[in-house]
C-alpha cells in the first residue's frame, strides 16, 4: 500500500531535478511498494542513483529487486550480451549489485510481486543455459 505523500512523490519524480533528493527519498523508504513504483516513474534516463539506492535500501524486497533487474535490462549483462565499459559503468555496477544479492537471497519475499515479461520459450532457453531461476522467477507478495 502507497500512502498519499508517497503517491505525490511519484507523480513528482519525473519532474524533480534533485538527483540528491530523490535518492534520499528512497534511502529512507520503509515501505518496498514505494520503492517498485519510484523506480518505475523514475526517468533511467538521469542516471543510476535512484536505482542504487533503492537496490541497497534494506525495505528493497524480492519482488521490487526483480523489477529493477529488468527494468535495467540486468540479463543482458548477466549473460555477457553486454559486457561493462567505460560507458556503461553506473548500469554494470547496478546489475552486479542485483545479481550478487538475488543470488544470494539477500532480498526478502514481501508484499510486493512480479512477473517477468517472458514467454515460455525464453524460460525455457533461460533454463537450458543454466540461469538461476531466481533471475526470472515470478514472485507472488505477501499479504501485510
Amino acid at each position: 500500500m502507497i500512502s498519499d505523500i508517497e503517491q505525490r512523490q511519484i507523480d513528482q519524480i519525473q519532474y524533480e531535478d534533485d538527483l540528491e533528493k530523490i535518492t534520499g527519498i528512497a534511502r529512507n523508504s520503509r515501505n518496498p511498494c514505494f520503492l517498485q513504483q519510484y523506480a518505475i516513474s523514475y526517468n533511467w534516463g538521469d542516471g543510476y542513483g535512484l536505482p542504487m539506492a533503492i537496490a541497497s535500501n534494506k525495505f528493497c524486497d524480492l519482488g521490487t529487486a526483480l523489477t529493477l533487474f529488468w527494468l535495467a535490462e540486468g540479463m543482458s549483462y548477466y549473460s555477457g550480451e553486454v559486457e561493462r565499459n567505460e560507458c556503461n559503468n553506473e548500469w554494470a555496477e547496478l546489475c552486479e549489485l542485483l545479481i550478487k544479492k538475488l543470488l544470494n537471497s539477500s532480498y526478502p519475499i514481501g508484499p510486493v510481486s512480479f512477473k517477468p515479461s517472458i514467454n515460455k520459450v525464453t524460460a525455457f532457453k533461460y533454463q537450458k543455459a543454466e540461469v538461476p531461476v531466481v533471475l526470472y522467477q515470478e514472485v507472488l507478495g505477501a499479504s501485510i
